[in-house]
C-alpha cells in the first residue's frame, strides 16, 4: 500500500507458481486478464455471515472479483492455464469515503456483463500507467481513477439499496442478470452520454440485429424511444425541481442540439418545457 493509501498492481503467473494464503485489513478487487482457476477463501462465511467450509470461485479471464477485507484467501491456478491479473485496494483510513465498499458493492464474482459495460480492463490499464508516474498530478489522477472504478461499482450494484434490503429482512431478487439486464442499469446510469446502438450492441456482445430485438422484446420499445423517454423523464424533474435554464435541462438530459431537446420533450409530454415547468407549480 502506497502512502496515498492507493494499492494497484499486476500479477503474473507461471505455471510453478503458488501462492500462500494471505489477508488484508482492507477490500480487494482483481481482475483476471489470463488464465483460469479459483479464488480460494470461505466465501459462504462471507456471503451469508455463517460458518462454513472454505469455498472455491472459479474464475477465467475477464471475470472480475471483489475479496472482503481480513477474508484469508489464496489464489490457484489451473493446470497449463497460469493467471494473470490487476488488482486494486484502497486504505480506506486515508481515503475516507471508501470506508463502505464492502456495504455497496457485493463481495465474490461480479456480473461479466458489467464489468464489459464498466471497461474494467481499460480502466485498470490507465490506473497502471498512473501510478508509474513521479508526479503529483498523476498521483491525483490516479486516487480519482481508482475512486471511480469503485464507484461505478457501486451505482452499478444499486449501492447501498440492496444491502440494507437483505439487513432488514426485504425479499431481494437474486436471478442472474443477462446483457440487457446489466446494460438497461447501466443506461439508466448513464443515459446522458453521448451513444449509440451500435455501441450498446457491442458492449452486450451481440449483433445489432440481435440487440435490437432483444432490447424490444424486453422493455417493449426501441433503444432510441427508451433512451428519449429516459432523458425527458430527467428534464422533467429538472424543470420541476431547479430554476435551471432550459438550456442548461437539455445539457445535462444528453441532447447536443436544443432543438432535438425541444422535439423530443413536445413528441412525449405535448408540451413545451417552460409550459410543463409552470403547470408544475
Amino acid at each position: 500500500m502506497s502512502k496515498s493509501g492507493l494499492w494497484v498492481f499486476e500479477s503474473l503467473h507461471d505455471e510453478a507458481f503458488s501462492m500462500t494464503e494471505t489477508e488484508h485489513r482492507f477490500p480487494k478487487l482483481l481482475y483476471i486478464r489470463q488464465g483460469s482457476g479459483e479464488v480460494a477463501a470461505d466465501w459462504a462465511a462471507a456471503v451469508a455471515g455463517a460458518a462454513g467450509g472454505a469455498e472455491a470461485s472459479n474464475c477465467v479471464a475477464g471475470d472480475c472479483i471483489l475479496i472482503p477485507a481480513r477474508m484469508r484467501h489464496r489464489i490457484i491456478d489451473a493446470p497449463r492455464h497460469p493467471i494473470s491479473l490487476y488488482g486494486l485496494a484502497i486504505d480506506p483510513q486515508k481515503i475516507t469515503p471508501c470506508a463502505e465498499i464492502e456495504t455497496m458493492i457485493p463481495i465474490g464474482k461480479l456480473p461479466r456483463h458489467r464489468m464489459s459495460l464498466l471497461n474494467i480492463e481499460r480502466r485498470f490499464r490507465r490506473l497502471l500507467y498512473l501510478v508509474s508516474q513521479p508526479s503529483s498530478a498523476s498521483t491525483l489522477s490516479a486516487i480519482a481513477a481508482a475512486i471511480e472504478i469503485f464507484a461505478q461499482l457501486a451505482l452499478a450494484s444499486g449501492g447501498q439499496i440492496a444491502a440494507n434490503s437483505a439487513q432488514s429482512g426485504d425479499l431481494v431478487d437474486t436471478r442472474p442478470l443477462d446483457a440487457i439486464d446489466e446494460y438497461l442499469l447501466w443506461l439508466d446510469l448513464n443515459f446522458f452520454e453521448q451513444l449509440t446502438v451500435d455501441a450498446a450492441a457491442r458492449a452486450c456482445n451481440m449483433s445489432r440485429r440481435k440487440f435490437t430485438n432483444d432490447f424490444r422484446d424486453r422493455t417493449g420499445k426501441t433503444w432510441l424511444a427508451y433512451l428519449n423517454e429516459r432523458r425527458i423523464d430527467h428534464a422533467k424533474t429538472l424543470l420541476r425541481n431547479t430554476q435551471s435554464k432550459v438550456t442548461s435541462i437539455a445539457f445535462q438530459s444528453g441532447f447536443d442540439e436544443l432543438s432535438t431537446f425541444y422535439r423530443t420533450f413536445h413528441r412525449l409530454t405535448g408540451m413545451r418545457p417552460l409550459d410543463y415547468r409552470e403547470n408544475s407549480d
